[in-house]
């Protein structure tokens, strides 16, 4: 009884903390279609090639890449954190769209600052 009434809420707790730290680990690419990094790399490459249509399919891949990679970090992550990515992705969409590179390039870099924030 008394393992019961210590053992059990240390490993609720210990489990909480592993999931709440395991940002970092969440975000990598755990399938072939979730590398949401290697998609926004591929459109800013596209973008300065001016390969819009190429840029355009990649873009769209990394939105629904990161959708995939948002439900395993839901929790270990912060919620304005998740929709700032969210929202600069969706604006690399429109610039892409826009076929506007300089628009593109900054939204990218930006991009690449909340990534390397996200779960620190």
């Amino acid at each position: 009884m008394k393992w019961f009434v210590y053992g059990v809420p240390i490993v609720i707790l210990a489990i909480c903390v592993l999931v709440m730290t395991s940002g970092n680990w969440l975000k990598q690419p755990l399938r072939g279609d979730d590398d949401v990094l290697a998609l926004v790399r591929e459109v800013e490459r596209l973008s300065e090639g001016e390969q819009w249509e190429e840029a355009r399919a990649k873009a769209l891949a990394a939105h629904q890449a990161w959708h995939h990679v948002v439900n395993r970090i839901q929790f270990s992550v912060e919620r304005e954190m998740m929709m700032e990515i969210s929202g600069t992705l969706a604006k690399i969409q429109g610039a892409v769209r826009a076929e506007d590179t300089a628009a593109v390039l900054q939204e990218i870099h930006y991009f690449y600052e909340l990534w390397s924030n996200l779960a620190e």
